[in-house]
């Protein structure tokens, strides 16, 4: 979650590795209004949970196709065409149905568009070389254009969309993940995995989660039909509401087969539906259910949905998912769209390493450790076959907390975790004592990590340099022991007895102030 900084009487959230972009549509000086607050927060996970059957007439007893970019009708969604077949440059990754629902755009990660049905071509960035990859879009009221938003913020306007600002030019602490348009069209939010909702044109705020410790990314939003609020939904199920947006309920607390990806709303408003990428859909509210993919197996996963103008129906977008086989190793100093995409999987999943960026550099060495200690792999920092299947599966450590918020330390694995009521938030790559003898103050002593139930007890805010070597702005915990931050910090336990994490690890820790003062730590 970013450090917020007051800007008039909006509040700014940093953005890191952020690259301007130029569309076929002009796109002006970003001006990135963006807001705070600490009222208003819903996040809700106890709720009742609808998984959907058969209704309306969609048959969810039969298998339904699920061709990489080939969007599956339920209810009154009708079939107007897709790309599946075609050599694809990039994955597909989201959808827009036209306002009349008498066709659609499908956008792929590298911003080309295709159209069908009703739905008009009015550009695409897919000739332009993109830093980083389009995440999503959304359509104008009249259909006469669309927006393109980019993980960095970026946003790219065609046909009559108007652009009215992007987060391109400022520093990102985490990916956007989506965005929606006012159902006038002068406006638009975009939301970050942090929970971050940054709000342009006539788009107002009406709240963010990215001041509250999550347990999941958020994964998508949904506006309300007025423009006076919307939902966000995070990798978990948990929904969050804003605004004259009405909780429903969530699916935080349903044991999922596969993690949500994102949501749609109905057409009044008083509801809305979840997508997982299994094909499972929950509706929720005046929501219905139309059929989902979740009793089959789905050789590609679900990476959107969208809905009719009349709200009876919607659509589930498969994505393409390469055979592993396909896949070559990735290795730090690797640089690409895998890279890019290996970065948003596990950021999704929890394991920090800042902001994706298609570089694969030491904090995306250091999350790919973590993942690997979780699957009880050798720690190698190199992205083969069994890595690939780890993030697949999506491998988590589990934590042993199960109330309070609490930051664990597990020494088997040399794991960091930050967990809030049971629930995993984050998870570092750690180095804790090494087992050896050395020598201080003149005796004997070995270096061994203190196992127990402390808390942050000190901080110092800058560098500490003592007869033992530098600890880079620590957090002490107990004795002379301290989370803190080191230029190496390597998959084996190497320290004296400190809890070592990268430098740029300990910065994001004070930025988001995830461990005051105060804060359990329970070392095991």
């Amino acid at each position: 979650m970013a450090r917020c900084d007051r800007v008039g009487d909006r509040a700014v959230w940093p953005l890191v590795g952020a690259t301007t972009y130029t569309s076929t549509t002009t796109e002006k000086n970003p001006l990135l209004r963006w807001a705070w607050t600490t009222l208003g927060v819903a996040l809700v996970v106890a709720a009742a949970l609808v998984p959907c059957a058969s209704s309306s007439g969609a048959a969810t007893t039969s298998a339904r196709p699920d061709a990489a970019g080939e969007p599956v009708p339920f209810g009154d969604a009708s079939y107007f065409g897709s790309p599946a077949g075609a050599h694809l440059a990039a994955p597909v990754v989201g959808m827009a149905p036209t306002p009349t629902g008498r066709g659609y755009w499908l956008v792929a990660s590298d911003g080309g568009v295709f159209s069908y049905g009703k739905a008009a071509f009015y550009g695409s960035e897919a000739t332009h070389h993109l830093q980083t990859s389009v995440v999503g879009m959304a359509a104008t009221r009249t259909g006469h254009g669309y927006w393109l938003v980019a993980s960095d913020g970026g946003v790219f306007s065609f046909g009559k969309a108007a652009f009215y600002g992007s987060a391109a030019t400022h520093h990102l602490q985490d990916s956007v993940v989506g965005m929606a348009a006012t159902p006038t069209g002068h406006g638009y939010w975009l939301v970050a995995s942090n929970g971050g909702v940054f709000s342009f044109g006539k788009a107002a705020f009406y709240g963010s989660a990215a001041t509250h410790p999550l347990a999941a990314p958020v994964v998508g939003m949904a506006a309300t039909p007025t423009g006076h609020g919307y939902w966000l939904v995070a990798s978990d199920g948990g929904v969050f509401s804003y605004g004259k947006a009405a909780f429903y309920g969530s699916a935080a607390t349903h044991p999922l087969a596969a993690p949500v990806v994102g949501m749609a709303a109905t057409r009044t408003g008083h509801g809305y539906w979840l997508i997982a990428s299994n094909g499972e859909v929950f509706s929720f509210g005046k929501a219905k259910s139309y059929g989902s993919m979740a009793t089959q197996t789905t050789a590609n996963p679900i990476v959107a949905m969208a809905v009719t103008l009349a709200g009876a129906g919607y659509w589930l977008l498969p994505s393409s998912s390469p055979p592993l086989a396909q896949v070559a190793p990735l290795a730090p100093g690797a640089t690409g769209s895998a890279v890019l995409a290996l970065q948003q999987r596990l950021s999704a999943l929890g394991y920090w390493l800042g902001t994706p960026n298609g570089t694969f550099g030491d904090t995306t060495e250091e999350a790919v450790y973590a993942l690997q200690k979780a699957a009880g792999l050798t720690p190698d920092g190199v992205v083969g076959a069994s890595t690939y299947a780890a993030l697949d599966r999506g491998v988590l450590p589990r934590p042993r907390s199960t109330s309070g918020y609490v930051i664990e330390v597990d020494l088997q694995d040399d794991l960091l975790m930050f967990v809030t009521n049971g629930r995993l938030e984050h998870v570092l790559n750690t180095s804790t004592g090494g087992g050896y003898t050395y020598t201080a103050t003149g005796a004997p002593a070995v270096a061994e990590t203190p196992v127990g139930h402390f808390q942050i007890y000190s901080e110092v805010n800058g560098l500490v340099v003592d007869s033992l070597g530098a600890l880079w702005r620590p957090k002490y915990f107990t004795s002379g022991f301290a989370i803190h931050g080191d230029t190496y910090v390597p998959a084996i336990p190497v320290s004296h007895g400190c809890v070592r994490v990268s430098d740029q690890a300990i910065d994001w820790i004070w930025t988001n102030n995830l461990a005051p003062l105060g804060t359990a730590v329970w070392v095991y």
